[in-house]
């Protein structure tokens, strides 16, 4: 059978299979079809005239009293070629039915073409039938992947259809909000409306269909709850803007709140479900990290986003919550959550951090709990700006009261060491660009500023700690321990890294201070740190030694060889590392010579397995 004509051949059978819903699906002919969309001649040429296939099998679809899946996927391969303008007279209706199970994630798929332009999009749009469809079954769907999908495919289109511009200038990017998908999905009040039916935990005037049940309207809380800092992201204005007054209204919105008002205040009954209460934080997560944009009345170094979340009590509420003294039955579900807030809002918002009334209340908090190591605690700690781990006693710095100080080192663990080391990396470097990015003033001096401190800390850390680095060489070696063995190699490769500053911060530690002048003796850099003997002991030896392997012992096998291998291929890393770091600087040319060859011997060093022999334990 000639290429050419095995379409044709498969039109006639499914002719066949209309006109007798017996007759099975020949998979082999349609298996054959598929093999020919991926050639050439189907890609370039043939596919052009294919449209009455696709038609024929798109009427033939909703009918067919078989297995579809041979069929649907066929047609996917046949459709890829198409744009939107091919396919959009079919009725996609049909196929986003809730009934319509085999059919949505095809229908979903061609759908997707709309987003490939803006007057696609546009062209969709002009169908709310469709637009309802798409929203129903996202909301509804008790398939997970198809939701997923749904939302995306939503996403979108909303990406692809701004606002018209008479005359766009050079380098314009694009804004949101009143293009066409936007106004069908936010001013359309039929759709508007299917967000506040199959969410709210009540039954509303004239619901929706269908009606679902209180399991289900949490799934599709959880599904909005995710979907919305993807739109807030691209215009704020339109999630927190009234559209539908009426049902606004009904759900308990004041006048003038929008659907992100509706799902951070309305919508979700904490007292009643933890996983949706885990699910409302990580939606207070996102949008402080993702929604950075600002307005006039917009705090310095905040955003709206963040400037909702407090104005609505959220913000604090979740920190009270973290660093309560009598913490209820929900703590141990949510402090992970809360714990990442706090992470999220210290980081992306340092000043803001520092000028906080609840700054005090969370070193405090971790000040308190230090020595259990919990690794939430110990998140928040790594992410806060480096200047608050020290306190402020009558305008000076009481460098004593250090809540790094009392992070273990010697009884330890992997989230402590992890914890120290990136304190004592410092801020982090930036790639560089061409051409090179702008950095404010503001963010220049914090990067300076965290440089600063972050070798101060590890000054103030050691002069607390004088074994530091014999411990850190123990737990490197105890090959039994491999996660605290992996976290002390990180360690020392975030001190040979790090990004210290000497410089001084005039305005932030006076010059008489005698605590800072002490501590200004301190090796100006990571590297120097390491190859002073008298500070460091034996972390160069040790670098320098061949790594441990248990291949030859008896019992050298499995999990302990593994976990030698791991150890022995990190320490190598390291000491590339300083490799690196010495031919940058180029100074201890001496020591740089014996890195060399060290390297050069490889992990294992020149006896391959000979190294030395440690007792352990499996793992």
């Amino acid at each position: 059978m000639a290429q050419s004509t095995i379409l044709e051949t498969l039109a006639e059978h499914l002719q066949d299979v209309e006109q007798d819903p017996a007759t099975p699906l020949d998979t082999e002919l349609l298996e054959k079809c598929e093999l020919y969309t991926n050639t050439p001649d189907f890609q370039t040429q043939v596919w052009q005239q294919t449209q009455p296939l696709f038609l024929q099998i798109s009427s033939l679809l909703p009918q067919l009293q078989q297995d579809p899946s041979p069929l649907i996927q066929f047609v996917r391969k046949l459709a890829s070629p198409y744009r939107f303008d091919d396919i959009k007279q079919i009725e996609f209706e049909i196929g986003l039915d809730l009934q319509a199970g085999p059919f949505h994630g095809l229908i979903l798929s061609l759908l997707e073409k709309a987003a490939a332009s803006s007057t696609d999009a546009q062209a969709l749009a002009n169908r709310p039938t469709v637009i309802q469809a798409v929203v129903r079954l996202w909301l509804c769907t008790p398939e997970t992947g198809i939701a997923t999908q749904a939302a995306d495919l939503l996403v979108s289109l909303l990406t692809v259809s701004h606002n018209e511009l008479e005359a766009p200038s050079p380098g314009h990017t694009h804004n949101y909000g009143a293009g066409p998908m936007w106004k069908r999905l936010f001013n359309d009040r039929d759709v508007t409306s299917l967000y506040y039916h199959y969410t709210f935990p009540k039954s509303l005037t004239t619901p929706a269909q269908p009606l679902l049940s209180k399991i289900d309207k949490t799934i599709a809380q959880a599904r909005l709850l995710e979907w919305l800092p993807r739109v807030a992201a691209l215009d704020w204005n339109t999630v927190v803007t009234s559209h539908a007054p009426a049902v606004e209204t009904e759900v308990g919105l004041a006048d003038g709140q929008g659907l992100l008002h509706y799902a951070a205040l309305k919508m979700v009954d904490t007292a009643d479900d933890i996983l949706m209460h885990m699910t409302l934080i990580n939606l207070f997560i996102e949008l402080i990290t993702t929604v950075k944009t600002s307005s006039p009345f917009t705090h310095q170094d905040s955003s709206r986003s963040l400037d909702l979340v407090k104005e609505h009590g959220i913000h604090k509420g979740i920190i009270d919550f973290h660093v309560t003294d009598s913490p209820s039955i929900e703590y141990s579900f949510l402090n992970s959550r809360t714990a990442l807030y706090i992470s999220k809002y210290a980081t992306h918002y340092p000043e803001n951090f520092e000028k906080s009334a609840e700054m005090q209340l969370v070193r405090n908090h971790i000040h308190r709990n230090i020595r259990t190591c919990d690794p939430h605690d110990l998140s928040i700690l790594a992410s806060m700006p480096r200047a608050t781990l020290i306190p402020q006693r009558s305008g000076h710095l009481a460098w004593d009261e250090c809540i790094l100080l009392d992070v273990p080192i010697a009884r330890t663990n992997a989230d402590a060491l992890k914890t120290l080391a990136a304190v004592l990396y410092g801020p982090p470097k930036f790639d560089l660009t061409f051409p090179e990015a702008l950095m404010s003033d503001g963010n220049t001096k914090r990067t300076e500023t965290e440089a600063v401190f972050a070798r101060l800390l590890a000054s103030l850390y050691y002069t607390k700690h004088t074994s530091m680095f014999s411990d850190i060489v123990t737990h490197t070696e105890t090959i039994a321990m491999k996660e605290n063995a992996l976290a002390a190699l990180n360690l020392l490769d975030a001190i040979i890294t790090s990004s210290w500053s000497s410089a001084p911060l005039p305005d932030v530690i006076p010059e008489n201070d005698a605590m800072f002048a002490r501590l200004q003796n301190f090796p100006k850099t990571g590297v120097d740190l390491i190859l002073d003997p008298k500070l460091s002991g034996g972390v160069l030896p040790s670098l320098l030694k061949p790594a441990t392997t248990f291949s030859n012992v008896v019992g050298g096998n499995g999990d302990v060889e593994n976990a030698a291998y791991q150890v022995a291929m990190l320490k190598f890393d390291v000491l590339n590392a300083l490799g690196r770091r010495l031919e940058q600087d180029g100074s201890r040319q001496d020591v740089l010579a014996m890195v060399r060859r060290r390297v050069a011997e490889g992990p294992w060093g020149v006896g391959g397995g000979a190294g030395s022999r440690i007792g352990t334990l499996e793992l």
